[in-house]
């Protein structure tokens, strides 16, 4: 039976892995050669959790119902969670598989967590929560197999890599990274799998830490003794890689591919600043001084919008018979949202230069089962060269780089990369993807059946 070999970077983007770097990553130069390659669009919005998860059950987040890292219960203004592997209520690739006797082999895979049994092997991602008692692997024997066969059981992450310093991200992330592909191919070799679907995040901590020291066109671009750093860790990814495709056999079918890409970050929008200033939403009590922002300090009695997010922006009216305190009928809930539109784009970059802002309506772009739970209005300041800040308010202006959690010199694109070795096409640029068409490709290459409800058509057919 045919196998299938996935290798995902978290955030590897198009613009140099296919470009100035792509010499400088042999194994990957060859799998494009020997195949063909594209770039992937991503989910809207571009964010890990809704794209793997679109990547892995063929199912876009108007379906899964993930459209950010957060969500809240029966539409409450307070009663919000981190999402996890309960909320993916659509079927993984790998499930499919073992429906069918046939096995799988998933690594460091975002909201994997808590682990939902299959057959094969399991090493839950990034999210999961820290603990010696949290069972991140399954089967749980596998732990003190690890532990006996590679001395140790690596941490998921690194801790805090916005607030170390520079020179520790760097240092304890290609340590992590190496630790990681040391599982990867004791797993390879030792287990029997039909699929291997792994994932290496330290990428996506990387491109955030040290993109401006290598991107001449980001403004804060500081070419000092990290600007080789982002590349070196992409050279060890794809000396790795080489690593693990030397242990397949020749018949195994090879993709790599991203969730989305990486841009840089000028600044960010302080949106829900904006909403205050703008009169679209209210606040029990006026601020005086920038603090942390939460839902509680709102007078939902007033307030006709609010905001989430931190790279794209997501705003939600608050609306009449679906929010708690909804005050927006739905015969305005048209107009609202065209207001709204028209006045964000209005909204300057910090250097008084006009940006060139996208907009996504929840009634164009987000059709599925799970509709009524999206974002009325995604935005994507700048085309995502400026990100949001909705968790700090009282800033000075309308602009800074922080939110709660800390700064980016980087935020996520639109597009990341996909490879795939093909046996009848060589070297050959399909263009553009989308990251729906995965899992119907995987399923095809292993000879399976493709469901009717997935969307996504066969890459390279």
């Amino acid at each position: 039976m045919t196998k299938v070999f996935v290798l995902g970077i978290d955030g590897a983007f198009p613009e140099y892995v296919f470009g100035e770097w792509r010499k400088e990553l042999p194994n990957i130069n060859k799998l494009m050669n020997e195949g063909v390659y594209a770039k992937l669009n991503s989910t809207i919005p571009p964010l890990s959790g809704p794209a793997w998860v679109t990547i892995t059950t063929g199912k876009g987040p108007a379906d899964t119902g993930i459209f950010e890292y957060t969500y809240r219960k029966n539409y409450s203004y307070n009663d919000i969670h981190i999402v996890t592997s309960k909320n993916v209520k659509e079927k993984t690739i790998w499930q499919m598989l073992s429906d069918k006797g046939r096995k799988s082999i998933v690594t460091y895979l975002l909201l994997t967590w808590p682990v939902k049994p299959f057959d094969g092997c399991l090493i839950t991602g990034p999210l999961t929560p820290a603990g010696k008692d949290v069972e991140f692997i399954y089967p749980k024997e596998l732990k003190d197999e690890l532990k006996n066969a590679l001395g140790e059981v690596p941490p998921i992450d690194i801790e805090n890599f916005r607030t170390i310093t520079r020179e520790e991200v760097e240092r304890e992330m290609f340590k992590l990274t190496e630790k990681h592909f040391d599982v990867n191919e004791y797993l390879l070799k030792n287990k029997e799998w039909d699929l291997f679907f792994g994932i290496i995040s330290g990428s996506d901590r990387m491109n955030h830490a040290f993109w401006r020291y290598m991107d001449p066109l980001h403004r804060k671009y500081e070419p000092n003794q990290f600007k080789d750093t982002l590349k070196n860790y992409y050279k060890l990814v794809d000396r790795r890689l080489g690593k693990l495709l030397s242990m397949l056999d020749k018949d195994t079918k090879i993709i790599v591919l991203s969730d989305h890409g990486i841009i840089r970050m000028h600044n960010r929008v302080n949106l829900t600043d904006w909403l205050i200033k703008e009169k679209y939403m209210a606040l029990k009590e006026p601020i005086k001084e920038k603090k942390p922002f939460n839902f509680d300090m709102v007078d939902w009695s007033k307030t006709q919008a609010f905001a989430i997010g931190a790279y794209e922006g997501q705003i939600f009216l608050n609306l009449k018979g679906r929010e708690p305190e909804g005050i927006v009928e739905s015969k305005d809930y048209d107009k609202l949202v065209q207001e709204l539109i028209t006045k964000l784009n209005k909204i300057p970059g910090d250097d008084g230069k006009k940006l060139e802002s996208y907009f996504f309506t929840k009634k164009d772009y987000f059709k599925g089962k799970c509709e009524a739970i999206a974002p009325d209005i995604v935005i994507y300041f700048d085309n995502l060269q400026y990100g949001c800040n909705s968790t700090l308010i009282g800033n000075e202006t309308l602009w800074s780089p922080q939110t709660a959690k800390g700064s980016d010199d980087a935020g996520h694109s639109r597009q990341g990369i996909f490879i795939m070795k093909h046996d009848n096409l060589k070297n050959k640029n399909l263009g553009e993807i989308e990251a729906i068409d995965v899992a119907p490709t995987i399923l095809n290459l292993l000879g399976m059946e493709i469901p009717n409800d997935m969307s996504g058509k066969v890459i390279g057919k």
